[in-house]
């Protein structure tokens, strides 16, 4: 069974969590994002730190909306045997979809 893809976003420090409910193991810092590791090694979640700087850069024109209306977020990582690149969806109500992907040396 394929956990469900949950979503936080700490507006105070500005940083989007996004995770499945598993437990951590470790994680490795990757400028504004820090991705989380399961014992197995699978990627648990992301945190994307300065996260309205982030989507400003990559053309979201209001994030501050954006982030406030977040209805959905999904996540994948495709592994392979010495990097990791994970891929994001945001849907919001105030745009249709962003799509991010962020590689991960190991």
């Amino acid at each position: 069974m394929t956990k469900e893809t949950q979503f936080d976003y700490d507006k105070e420090n500005d940083t989007l969590f996004i995770y499945k409910k598993e437990a951590i193991k470790g994680s490795i810092d990757v400028g504004n994002y820090i991705v989380d590791f399961t014992h197995e090694g699978n990627v648990a979640g992301i945190e994307i730190m300065n996260a309205s700087e982030v989507l400003r850069n990559l053309g979201v024109e209001k994030p501050s909306d954006f982030l406030d209306n977040m209805k959905q977020v999904k996540f994948n990582a495709i592994q392979k045997k010495d990097s990791v690149s994970v891929y994001f969806v945001i849907l919001s109500k105030t745009e249709v979809s962003l799509s991010i992907a962020i590689p991960v040396c190991r």
